[in-house]
């Protein structure tokens, strides 16, 4: 579970900013919650937590804050690249050039804090440490020193003096060389066996990020063999009255070339079709399966969406559904997950885009029941106000964003605010009580 998060100098973020998933101690409301047992006695997480704001205040910064960090860490870089990081575009002398990233989270009955410093072309900081009875206890620490030197210590807690995976990584500390130093060193021991390198990797790689154009690869595939999951997604759709009945995966085997030349692809694709055994291309939201020994042969699968219509059954495809039909078919595989499997932390980009406030909310709170009893999580970005209603959330599940008078995003919780009870959310917040509205100014001619 993810239990704190810390981020600096990346796109809209300058300074700091600090987003918790551990709950304000001073409120009685004890929805959402998850006990878990740790080090240092047992601590209360929430399930979820969600940014509003008006457009262009960081809240899509933040979510792609979480990508970067989480493909930097589960992926790694070449050697002799730069990190590929995107900064905030002012100077802000203070932060040096280096941007920050920086997780605390719940792993195994542990718990982690795991953060990197980084510039443009390498690493500056990183350090790994678990919480004991008192605090917190390095595992490995990184530094760069002023002559551009790196440095990397290895504890005690991380591995025995004399054991095999201490000598590797005592050997892998030695290999971050000149070209090397936009590595991680966590990712050189996940990459080499390390067992404790490979847990908080897998951690990693269990954070989903969902942005609005983001579309569930492979959905038609995993519909045609998982029943349960198209029973799931087709019901859901009939539940929330989309006007879809039931849903099926239909197959076609077509002539590759024909199929090629119809579509107009690229010659580039065309001969790299040709060269792979097999593999997927999806186009318009239609897959196209190309099998070993069948190079000539392209197989079609698509959802068919059945609705109802005069009292005949008509066969829709996804292009042909709404906006809010397609979008549902982004986020229902989630609801899904949430409930059959457990660990798992979504991140959901305008969780509301084309989705009237009533679906939006049926599907948060549906979220967090799915969340229940198990470890994971949802954080999400919405513009819809209507959200905001405290029948629904905890107080410190909301989180507004705006950017100050520098342009930084800042992020504050709604649970540093007073809030009186019964007290009409919407109309505070609209009125500006707690920030982060648009500020519509007159016109300045």
């Amino acid at each position: 579970m993810l239990l704190r998060y810390i981020v600096s100098n990346y796109k809209s973020i300058g300074h700091p900013v600090e987003f918790s998933m551990l709950p304000t101690s001073n409120f009685q409301d004890e929805r959402y919650l998850k006990t878990i047992s740790t080090k240092a006695g047992a601590w209360k997480v929430l399930h979820r937590g969600g940014f509003f704001g008006p457009n262009a205040s960081g809240k899509s910064s933040f979510i792609a804050s979480i990508d970067f960090a989480r493909d930097f860490i589960v992926n790694g870089k070449k050697s002799g690249k730069g990190t590929g990081v995107s900064q905030f575009k002012g100077e802000i002398a203070e932060l040096g050039g280096v941007s920050t990233f920086q997780f605390t989270f719940y792993l195994k009955e542990e718990v982690y804090e795991y953060g990197f410093t980084l510039d443009r072309q390498q690493i500056h900081e990183e350090w790994l440490m678990v919480l004991t009875e008192k605090d917190f206890v390095p595992l490995f620490t990184r530094t760069t020193s002023t002559s551009g030197k790196t440095m990397i210590d290895i504890e005690a807690k991380f591995a025995r003096k004399n054991s095999s995976e201490r000598k590797l990584a005592e050997v892998l500390k030695e290999s971050i060389q000149e070209n090397q130093k936009n590595q991680l060193f966590l990712y050189k021991l996940y990459d080499n066996g390390i067992k404790k390198a490979e847990g908080i990797v897998g951690w990693f790689k269990n954070l989903q990020v969902i942005f609005p154009d983001t579309k569930v690869k492979g959905l038609p595939l995993r519909m045609r063999t998982d029943t349960s999951l198209k029973a799931f997604i087709a019901e859901s759709l009939r539940r929330m009255d989309t006007g879809v009945f039931d849903l099926s995966v239909a197959s076609d085997e077509i002539d590759f070339y024909d199929f090629a030349e119809k579509m107009n692809l690229p010659k580039e694709l065309i001969e790299e079709i040709e060269d792979i055994k097999e593999g997927i291309v999806s186009l318009n939201g239609k897959y196209f399966i190309f099998s070993e020994g069948e190079k000539n042969h392209t197989v079609l699968v698509q959802i068919k969406f059945e609705h109802h219509l005069y009292e005949t059954s008509v066969e829709f495809n996804i292009e042909e559904e709404s906006d809010g039909t397609q979008r549902l078919l982004d986020l229902l595989p989630v609801l899904f997950m949430m409930g059959e499997k457990d660990s798992r932390i979504y991140f959901i980009d305008e969780i509301d885009r084309s989705l009237h406030t009533k679906l939006s909310q049926h599907l948060l709170n549906e979220f967090a029941k799915n969340c229940e009893k198990t470890n994971n999580q949802i954080v999400f970005t919405a513009h819809d106000v209507n959200l905001i209603h405290l029948e629904h959330f905890r107080q410190d599940e909301i989180w507004f964003i705006e950017k100050n008078q520098k342009g930084e995003s800042a992020l504050k919780p709604l649970s540093d605010f007073e809030v009186q009870k019964n007290q009409d959310m919407l109309k505070a917040y609209l009125n500006g009580r707690f920030g982060a509205i648009p500020v519509i100014r007159g016109n300045s001619r």
